[in-house]
């Protein structure tokens, strides 16, 4: 297993990911013939699940407890709601093309994202993705900006949260769909659904960001910083 070192960006896994992803690497590398290709699915399924739920939802309902007087919160729910049909739609249709040939290179690749973070708590897994040295040092400026009040841009801190999913979308989604080598017509018909799922929720976050009140923000700023780690590890 390799390490993730600072800055990176990270989520905790439900323990059944890790185990189901290590069970069907086991299961490819020991050469079976039987299809991998559901479980396979469902699995990056509920991965994908919790990424919209560690980005977008979770940070939603933080939102909507801590201000419930706001109907904005619970209408964009249900966008991520229509985002994540769409999301199994396509993983579903995606399923036919999911050779155990192909899924082997991709099953490593994904245990490599897969971290036990916390020393003292190894049966802790999670999603973590090392970002640039760059965009950490922009979104940490951006972050201390909003929490001093210096700025009161809230479009600046949905933009940082964006860069940071699409550079986890890299490790994510893009670079292990070039691993499997579709043809051109499954490749560009993934690239328009990813296009298409991406776009609604950049823009729902978009929306979030022209129409969060500036009190509101201390929730957004904690939700950021909880997945967003640049000067110390998860604990």
């Amino acid at each position: 297993m390799s390490t993730v070192s600072l800055p990176y960006v990270c989520c905790e896994l439900d323990p059944v990911i890790p185990a189901r992803t290590r069970e069907i690497h086991h299961k490819l590398k020991a050469g079976t013939r039987e299809s991998q290709a559901e479980p396979a699915a469902e699995t990056l399924g509920l991965a994908i699940n919790t990424l919209i739920d560690a980005f977008l939802t979770q940070l939603l309902r933080e939102l909507a407890a801590a201000h419930p007087e706001h109907a904005l919160y619970q209408d964009a729910l249900k966008v991520v709601e229509d985002i994540q049909g769409k999301v199994q739609h396509y993983l579903g249709w995606l399923t036919r093309f999911l050779s155990n040939e192909r899924m082997t290179v991709v099953a490593a690749k994904y245990l490599t994202m897969i971290q036990p973070l916390v020393a003292t708590q190894p049966q802790r897994e999670f999603l973590a993705v090392s970002i640039e040295p760059v965009l950490a040092a922009h979104a940490r400026k951006t972050i201390a900006a909003l929490r001093s009040g210096e700025s009161v841009d809230v479009r600046a801190g949905i933009e940082v949260l964006i860069s940071i999913v699409d550079a986890v979308l890299v490790n994510f989604v893009y670079e292990p769909k070039r691993l499997m080598r579709f043809n051109l017509i499954v490749d560009k018909t993934l690239d328009g659904a990813i296009y298409m799922i991406k776009g609604l929720a950049f823009r729902q976050l978009r929306a979030l960001g022209e129409r969060l009140p500036v009190a509101h923000l201390p929730v957004f700023l904690d939700h950021l910083e909880h997945f967003f780690h640049d000067q110390s590890p998860v604990q």
